[in-house]
């Protein structure tokens, strides 16, 4: 069975969104300049430096977006998806707080945690079996980047070269920073440690998963459906 013109041109995503009551998802959205699941009035999408961050949404990445495979459709993700959660745990977030990573900034735990780790690839594997194998286009642009030889193996394994030990827990706050004056970097990380000041005082807890999609190449991720854990309401 083949998808649909409009389905073929998609791409989903499995990620970590906190709770649209969640003073994270609320700071994260106001930060970005845009929310995934509800626009929200008095969104500032001006703000430099974010562009491609504001694209993605606030999330943490479990499955890297892909095309679904031949034969498989949305039902089948979303039912894929409930299946997942039913059987995952919550996890806390030690410590959350704005960090320079490679060069970009992103909230990220103060450690490692084995936990998040092993539910990231748990939900590579799980999803992967939907996942269409990446196009030579899209392969090769990954292959552009600086990879080790073992981030390209997992790139050709999995779709996406940061799984398995090459995952780190992070919620990107903003584009590359590369080229930007160390004094912009440092204001803007001190901008976004303000912003989430107020959520810093509730715990930071991975709850759930959520498919994103985007519609075609280059448009927004929407947030199309929360699945909690344990089989609570996402």
């Amino acid at each position: 069975m083949s998808l649909p013109p409009a389905a073929a041109l998609s791409r989903y995503a499995i990620y970590f969104a906190p709770a649209s009551n969640s003073p994270w998802w609320q700071a994260g959205c106001r930060w970005l300049g845009r929310d995934p699941e509800h626009q929200l009035d008095g969104l500032d999408a001006t703000t430099p430096l974010r562009g491609n961050a504001r694209r993605y949404g606030f999330h943490t990445t479990l499955k890297a977006p892909f095309r679904l495979a031949d034969g498989c459709d949305e039902a089948r993700l979303q039912a894929s998806a409930q299946r997942f959660a039913a059987q995952q745990a919550v996890l806390t977030v030690p410590l959350p707080a704005v960090r320079l990573l490679g060069n970009f900034l992103a909230l990220q735990a103060d450690a490692a945690v084995p936990e998040i780790s092993a539910l990231a690839q748990r939900c590579v594997v799980h999803f992967d079996a939907l996942r269409a194998p990446l196009t030579p286009d899209e392969l090769a642009r990954r292959l552009s980047a600086p990879l080790t030889s073992r981030q390209q193996a997992l790139l050709q394994q999995w779709g996406y070269p940061y799984t398995g030990e090459e995952f780190r827990f992070h919620m990107t706050l903003s584009d590359s920073l590369t080229g930007v004056a160390p004094t912009v970097a440092q204001t803007m990380a001190g901008e976004a440690s303000a912003a989430f000041a107020e959520a810093m005082a509730t715990p930071l807890v991975i709850d759930g998963i959520a498919i994103f999609r985007e519609r075609e190449n280059g448009a927004p991720f929407e947030l199309m459906a929360r699945y909690g854990f344990g089989g609570s309401p996402g």
